[in-house]
C-alpha cells in the first residue's frame, strides 16, 4: 500500500496517509541536510522548501514521481505554523488521491497497447479516484472560505455546505435538521462550521452511506451539532481513514470549553455529537 508524508523541519510528520513508524526521522534529516532525495527500500525523501516529502510502498518508488506533489507538500509547511491556516485541512486525502491518480494514470498508458481489457479497467478506476478527490477538493474549498459565516450565521452557512457537498451521484438521502441560529459567538459559529466540514467530508468520503442527516439546535448556553449517517461505521480508537480528522473535531470544540462525541461500530454507522457553550 502506497503512503504519502510530509515532514516539517524537525522531521516531524505534518500530514500522514499510513502508518508513521514507517518513516524514518534519522533518515528524514539526512535527506534534508544534504538536499538531495534518499531513498531506502521501501521509502523515497524528498526535500521540499521547509521540510521533506516522503512516499512509502512496497517498493521506494523513483524520486521524480513525487515531484508533482511537491508544491501541496510545500502549502502544507507554510501553513502548518499558523493554526487558522491549511495544516490542519489539508491531510491525508488529498495528497493520497492525487498520487493515486498519477500511479494508475502511468500503470494505463502501460498496458493500453499491450492489454486493452486492463487499460480500461485502470482508466476507470482513475475515474473513481477523480470523482472522490473532487468532492475532497470542495470541501477544502469550503473550509478556505469561512468568510460564509460572517452576516449569514451558522445555520445558513451550515446550508451551503450541505448543499455543495450533497450535489452528487447517490447522495438524495441526505437531509437537513436546523434550528434558526442560536446565539453563538463568532469563534464557536466557526468551531462548528469546520466540525460540520470534517464530519460531511468523511461521510462522503469512507462512509458509503445513503442517509446522513445535519442537525443543529440550541439554547442559552449550549449549542449542539450532530452529523448523522448509516454508513459502514468504524471502531472511533482504532486506526482508519479518517482519525486525523476525528482528532482535529475534538481539539477545536475542546479549545472552546466543549466536546465531541463520536458513536460508531462496523455496520452500524457514525453519529457524530458537537456541543459547544455559546460564548
Amino acid at each position: 500500500m502506497t503512503a504519502v508524508y510530509v515532514l516539517d523541519a524537525r522531521g516531524a510528520i505534518v500530514s500522514g496517509s499510513g502508518p508513521h513508524d514507517v518513516v524514518d526521522r534519522a533518515v528524514a534529516l539526512r535527506a534534508m541536510a544534504s538536499g538531495r532525495p534518499v531513498c531506502t527500500e521501501r521509502v523515497a525523501y524528498q526535500p521540499v522548501a521547509g521540510g521533506l516529502l516522503a512516499v512509502s510502498g512496497r517498493r521506494a518508488p523513483r524520486p521524480d514521481a513525487l515531484a508533482p506533489f511537491v508544491p501541496l507538500a510545500e502549502l502544507l509547511l507554510a501553513s502548518a505554523a499558523e493554526p487558522a491556516r491549511l495544516a490542519r485541512d489539508l491531510h491525508d486525502s488529498m495528497v493520497q488521491t492525487l498520487y493515486g491518480i498519477s500511479l494508475g494514470a502511468g500503470t494505463a498508458a502501460e498496458l493500453m497497447h499491450g492489454n486493452p481489457a486492463h487499460a480500461e479497467a485502470s482508466l476507470a478506476w482513475i475515474k473513481e479516484t477523480a470523482a472522490a478527490g473532487l468532492t475532497d477538493l470542495r470541501g477544502i474549498i469550503l473550509r478556505l472560505r469561512p468568510e460564509t459565516l460572517v452576516g449569514a450565521g451558522l445555520a445558513t452557512a451550515l446550508k451551503g455546505v450541505f448543499e455543495t457537498l450533497h450535489n452528487a451521484p447517490g447522495r438524495s438521502g441526505w437531509g437537513l435538521e436546523l434550528d434558526a441560529d442560536p446565539p453563538a459567538s463568532p469563534r464557536v459559529e466557526e468551531a462548528l462550521y469546520r466540525i460540520a466540514l470534517e464530519a460531511l467530508g468523511n461521510a462522503a468520503r469512507h462512509a458509503e452511506a445513503s442517509q446522513v442527516t445535519v442537525r443543529l439546535a440550541g439554547d442559552d448556553s449550549h449549542v449542539v451539532l450532530e452529523v448523522i449517517d448509516d454508513g459502514v461505521g468504524f471502531v472511533p480508537d482504532a486506526s482508519h481513514p479518517g482519525r486525523l480528522g476525528l482528532r482535529s473535531m475534538r481539539e477545536r470544540a475542546e479549545l472552546l470549553g466543549g466536546t465531541v462525541d463520536i458513536h460508531s461500530a462496523p455496520g452500524a454507522g457514525t453519529v457524530v455529537r458537537a456541543a459547544l457553550p455559546t460564548g
